[in-house]
């Protein structure tokens, strides 16, 4: 009669949690590792930034590359004599003219398309070199240039780097070949990257530019 005696509270829980155990292991797929809840779900990579628009007119410019070719016809080219006499380090050649359409070699050809001007400094009296600085002056702007120069007053052909600019050719870089075709006839040809290519209006001409930058035309004045 006491044979089937009620299996004790210990026992039963004892089965219960086993047969949960199993059944938890049985759910779980072979060879996966359990789920960390803490770990966030993975996001997609940022999209690159879009480029800057140009301050005070939120439009994006491009870069964009230019060739100007143009003759400079020198009005004055003078070496200046300093410290001991004769050649020495320290010498000046000071030059200035007119810019004109290439291929115009008498004075009264063409139109002047602007004016160039600078100087050089004589660092190495051996090769006759010095360091240049050059800026052309023209309706759109004007063109800055550095760089080492030998043979001065008459250098030897040469590529110096475009430093800089003023209106259309603001934060222009590049650089320039200078080509001497006479000892007061010089051809530069400028070959530029322009970093933000919209017209400064207050550095525009009133009409048609002459040759050596194509023709354009000011926008009306309102």
């Amino acid at each position: 009669m006491g044979l089937f005696r009620s299996p004790s509270p210990l026992l039963a829980a004892a089965v219960l949690s086993s047969s949960a155990g199993l059944v938890l292991a049985a759910a779980a797929p072979a060879g996966t590792a359990p789920l960390d809840a803490a770990q966030p779900a993975p996001t997609a990579p940022a999209a690159p930034a879009a480029p800057a628009p140009s301050p005070g007119t939120g439009h994006i410019h491009m870069p964009i590359s230019r060739t100007v070719r143009l003759e400079a016809h020198l009005k004055v080219g003078e070496e200046v004599d300093l410290g001991r006499p004769g050649r020495s380090v320290g010498d000046q050649f000071v030059f200035s003219g007119d810019l004109r359409p290439v291929g115009a070699r008498g004075k009264q050809d063409g139109h002047a398309s602007g004016r160039v001007g600078g100087h050089c400094v004589i660092t190495d009296t051996a090769l006759n070199a010095g360091q240049c600085s050059t800026t052309a002056v023209l309706r759109e702007g004007q063109i800055t240039v550095q760089g080492e120069q030998t043979g001065i007053p008459t250098p030897a052909p040469v590529v110096n780097a475009v430093t800089g600019g003023t209106g259309e050719f603001r934060n222009a870089t590049g650089q320039v070949t200078q080509k001497f075709l006479t000892p007061s006839v010089w051809e530069f040809t400028f070959r530029l990257t322009l970093h933000n290519p919209e017209p400064a209006a207050h550095q525009m001409p009133k009409g048609p530019v002459d040759a050596g930058f194509g023709s354009r035309t000011a926008p009306p004045t309102r």
